[in-house]
């Protein structure tokens, strides 16, 4: 019988191994990448114009059948 293979998790980024300070500073850099990204979208999001005509929605044009 072969041996099941295990999934190995991805390591979390909070430890519980590590000391208090290790900790402390994961959850700084990780707050600050937080923000960064936050800063980012709203960035992005005001770049985009909310009235282009590319991003609004039209439904497709009907073909009306010809009355004979």
């Amino acid at each position: 019988m072969s041996p099941v293979p295990t999934q190995k998790r991805s390591p979390s980024p909070l430890r519980p191994a590590d000391s208090p300070g290790a900790v402390r500073d994961r959850r700084a850099e990780l707050g600050r990448a937080d923000e960064a990204r936050a800063e980012q979208r709203e960035q992005d999001d005001a770049r985009n114009d909310p009235n282009a005509s590319k991003w609004r929605y039209r439904p497709p044009q009907r073909e009306e059948k010809e009355q004979e």
